[in-house]
């Protein structure tokens, strides 16, 4: 998008009749200069059918922040680095100003090596609880990262453990999650690089980190319903032809990226003894 003056801003306009300003784009950043101008501007833009107002504050200039809620902008999201205000300026028409992300996407390994072991650690941290239980190596995906990315390096780093992405076995989605927002949590089967490898526990989050056969972690009175059920799954999943959902390279709707599309797959056996 291409930038353009409007009413003594520069601004761009986007797909959907709206205008998006950018406060690194002005050449001026007093808060009262920019209060006469918007004062000026916002009943032009109204009559010009303009439809969302987007300003995009970068942190160095927080302090006119207020200037823009004085015209009825509200915040919308913060990232490092900024902060974006926004306002639906049709008065006849419901606001289709998306709301912003509002989902987390948490990941598990569920790491099994060839005796039939599961890779299960205890953190240091945790909630709820007297004392932490048995559970599944795993945490938040990064920006831009796979699922079997985020199982892998989680895995690596809380256990030390190399692994390879077999499948994803399961997924939970919880409501009302870390700051009222929801959270998918997906199960990825895992096998280890090679049997050679020592756990190297992460001194920081992990306190205990071990091997034990999968029947008895099932059996264990102390894991958590949802643990019991994906272990449950597994030796279903095991029993059933290994299927599980694999990931698959396919091409964009432009063809010009590639995005990776999941679907069941039956992988290469996933442990050498039978359950």
């Amino acid at each position: 998008m291409s930038t353009i003056e409007s009413e003594g801003f520069k601004v761009t306009k986007d797909l959907y009749g709206g205008m998006v300003l950018k406060t690194k784009d002005q050449s001026f950043q007093s808060a009262d200069e920019y209060d006469t101008k918007l004062a000026a501007a916002m009943p032009k833009w109204e009559a010009d059918g303009v439809r969302g107002f987007w300003a995009k504050i970068s942190i160095e200039h927080a302090h006119i922040c207020s200037v823009f809620a004085k015209y009825g902008l509200d915040f919308h999201h913060a990232q490092s680095g900024y902060v974006m205000m926004a306002k639906w300026l049709p008065t006849t028409e419901p606001s289709m100003i998306p709301e912003y992300a509002n989902q987390y996407l948490g990941v598990g390994g569920f790491v099994v090596n060839e005796r039939n072991q599961l890779l299960v650690i205890k953190e240091k941290y945790h909630p709820g609880t007297a004392q932490a239980k048995w559970k599944l190596p795993g945490g938040h995906a990064d920006k831009g990262e796979e699922i079997f990315e985020t199982a892998r390096r989680e895995v690596v780093e809380e256990t030390g453990i190399e692994t390879e992405f077999i499948g994803i076995l399961s997924f939970r989605h919880q409501q009302n999650y870390r700051y009222g927002c929801s959270d998918f949590y997906f199960i990825c089967v895992m096998r280890p690089i090679n049997n050679e490898q020592e756990i190297k526990v992460c001194q920081q989050e992990i306190a205990n980190c071990k091997w034990v056969d999968i029947d008895e972690y099932l059996d264990d009175p102390d894991i958590t319903d949802a643990n019991r059920y994906f272990t449950q799954c597994y030796k279903d999943s095991i029993a059933n032809g290994n299927q599980l959902i694999g990931a698959s390279p396919v091409k964009s709707f432009n063809r010009k990226s590639t995005h990776q599309v999941y679907s069941i797959h039956t992988p290469k056996p996933l442990v050498n003894k039978q359950l």
